[in-house]
């Protein structure tokens, strides 16, 4: 076990050395140069190995003072980029957010930020020298508002509540909590399994009120991982002073292929400033020198998926989780984020939404979008399905309507039973499809029958809503995954007691297309974005083999995957959703379909679908099935129209 009190008070900030000060003589390391892009600003709790060489102290590093002279330097006068901070500002706002602990707050650029703009704000790191600079700012400034009250403390992050000198958190939790800046990848993984990691967020989870929000962001590991180098996308989303980076250099350490740590070495421009600052001189490429200030920073890679699983383990599948990148609402197809930011709710009803009007059964419009109207193209000329009548495409004109932004979730359909009794047509029937290799032995052994045609595709007795791979499971665990086992007749019933409908065929893909004419995902037309998969499907050889890349074996919690330019989540992958239309090939101008058939259109493939077997996650794709069939991969979301 390592030493609490070997503790790195700097985020391993090295000024007198590019020494990496976790790396290892007998792990291997690779590196690149790059240029464009910004360290976090603050640390919460960082440990090193003392069997470790290295000639740097184990002291606060900024106990000179030089570190943070060049820190605001880098920062470009103490000051956010506008970007950055309108929208922070925006998202606060968003989730009616008051107070605010950043946790990670260094020199108090953010905090300071943020009592600018009107927030009751308290600040904690565990730097010192850090906190000595935003203190500074703050006696300069305590005739202006919030200034006075501002509260900075020293503060651990695995021991947030009991360190010494930190401030009092107010009793009933924060409106949010934030650590930003890629603070939170300084916090290492000494005993491998993540233990501080999940002790951190804990913390973090504590502190918030019923309703608030955790902002907490990392770098695209993901990307650098695979590449060895950083994103050169947003150069400066962070700092002002970003042009001042000479040259960063990259290393990975791994071992056996697993890397368990970056590390970031700058080199930073400080002509101008304070000459005693240079640790050496560079000639650029027009032959002028220039004094630099290097310094190294190491990493926790967390993949995104990864640090997704990790906060939901925290927080609970249930909880409401936003994925954005580098701060964007809308991204090109082929962008790479430099960072993902991730806003984690916390469960339970925020004090001022009591209040708000809400539609019938408790349904309010907040948990929906509105969709614009107007035509769109609908349907493709470039057909993958033939036999699915993907084609041909044709522009179809749409009034304005409402869409839910995530699929109706098992805590939601738990409720509808409760006050409805609705018997669902699997009960009914006694037994619904589950996917071969999900079920316990001794429910595989009660299986009698398979689909000739596809024999891991296996009638389960027992299987309902509410016991998805049989009678010995359960929800419990899974309340805010989308509920299956439903036919189109308990979708209809759902949204008619809700106080909505199943959306069209045409409403659906319109809202799949995200704005984004005849795009084949939600969000552009490649299927990973920076190498990350954006939503929930098979990867491997269906069904032999899945090989996790997204960790999700059948469902995923609604909302873990980025929403698109409509804000709506998980419209491919994931599982099947019904839509109010007969199934046809024979496609009106209008987009409608016919007033009556025998089977029902799902849209949106699955988590069991893949580009061999099923390549159905994409908008114009479509099937068909009995309106009373049901399986672990269908579930819904409703609609509404905008005049109602």
């Amino acid at each position: 076990m390592l030493s609490f009190f070997s503790l790195l008070l700097l985020c391993s900030l090295l000024l007198t050395s590019s020494t990496n000060l976790y790396s290892d003589p007998e792990v291997g390391s690779c590196s690149a140069e790059e240029s464009g892009a910004e360290p976090g600003c603050g640390c919460g709790s960082l440990k090193r190995d003392s069997s470790q060489t290295t000639t740097h102290s184990e002291i606060d590093q900024y106990t000179d003072g030089k570190a943070a002279r060049v820190w605001n330097l880098y920062m470009g006068g103490n000051k956010r980029t506008s970007e950055y901070g309108a929208y922070l500002i925006e998202l606060l706002h968003k989730h009616n957010v008051k107070t605010v602990l950043d946790a990670a707050a260094g020199t108090g650029v953010d905090s300071i930020m943020l009592l600018e703009a009107g927030f009751q704000v308290k600040s904690v790191d565990l730097s010192d020298q850090m906190l000595a600079e935003a203190r500074k700012e703050r006696l300069k400034r305590l005739e202006d508002p919030g200034f006075k009250d501002w509260e900075i403390g020293r503060g651990d992050w695995l021991d947030l509540d009991n360190v010494e000198n930190t401030v009092k958190h107010p009793p009933g939790g924060y409106d949010a909590v934030i650590c930003i800046g890629n603070s939170f990848a300084h916090l290492p993984d000494p005993t491998g399994d993540q233990a501080d990691h999940k002790r951190a967020i804990s913390n973090f989870h504590k502190l918030l009120r019923p309703g608030g929000v955790l902002i907490v962001d990392h770098r695209n590991y993901d990307y650098i991982l695979e590449h060895g180098t950083i994103p050169n996308t947003a150069s400066k989303l962070y700092y002002q002073g970003g042009d001042r980076i000479h040259k960063i250099t990259t290393s990975l350490d791994c071992t056996e292929g697993v890397c368990s740590q970056v590390t970031l070495e700058y080199e930073i421009d400080i002509t101008g400033h304070d000459e005693v600052l240079a640790d050496e001189t560079r000639t650029k490429q027009d032959g002028t020198q220039i004094p630099v200030s290097k310094f190294s920073l190491s990493y926790y890679p967390h993949k995104v998926g990864d640090f997704v699983r990790l906060l939901r383990g925290v927080f609970g599948d249930e909880a409401e989780h936003t994925l954005l990148r580098d701060f964007r609402d809308v991204v090109e197809d082929d962008y790479v984020p430099s960072y993902f930011i991730h806003v984690m709710k916390k469960t339970g009803q925020n004090p001022e939404s009591l209040n708000k009007g809400s539609g019938s059964n408790g349904q309010s419009h907040s948990e929906m979008q509105l969709i614009p109207g107007g035509v769109f193209t609908m349907g493709t000329d470039n057909p993958i399905l033939y036999l699915d009548a993907e084609s041909p495409a044709r522009r179809v004109d749409l009034p304005a309507f409402y869409i839910d932004k995530f699929e109706v979730t098992n805590a939601h359909f738990a409720e509808f039973i409760k006050q409805t009794t609705h018997v669902t047509d699997a009960q009914r029937f006694g037994d619904s499809f589950v996917l071969d290799g999900l079920l316990s032995p001794e429910e595989n052994a009660k299986v009698v029958n398979a689909v000739q045609a596809a024999p891991w595709w296996l009638p389960v007795q027992g299987a309902t809503w509410d016991h998805p791979e049989g009678i010995d499971t359960d929800i419990k665990d899974r309340m805010h995954h989308p509920v299956v086992h439903v036919s189109w007749n308990d979708a209809k019933a759902y949204c008619t007691w809700a106080g909505k409908r199943l959306p069209t065929e045409a409403e659906f893909e319109k809202a799949c297309q995200g704005g984004k004419e005849g795009s084949l995902y939600p969000w552009g037309d490649e299927e990973l974005v920076g190498g990350v998969h954006q939503a929930n499907i098979w990867q491997g050889e269906f069904p032999k083999e899945n090989t996790l890349e997204d960790g999700y074996k059948t469902t995923s919690p609604v909302g873990s995957y980025p929403a698109n330019n409509y804000q709506i989540h998980d419209l491919i992958g994931n599982v099947w959703e019904w839509v109010e239309d007969w199934w046809t090939t024979q496609h009106s101008p209008d987009g409608k379909g016919p007033p009556t058939g025998q089977e029902k259109v799902k849209k949106g493939g699955s988590f069991m679908c893949t580009k061999q077997y099923c390549y159905r996650y994409r908008c114009p794709a479509r099937t068909k099935t009995s309106a009373d069939t049901t399986g672990l991969n269908v579930g819904f979301r409703c609609a509404k129209s905008a005049d109602v």
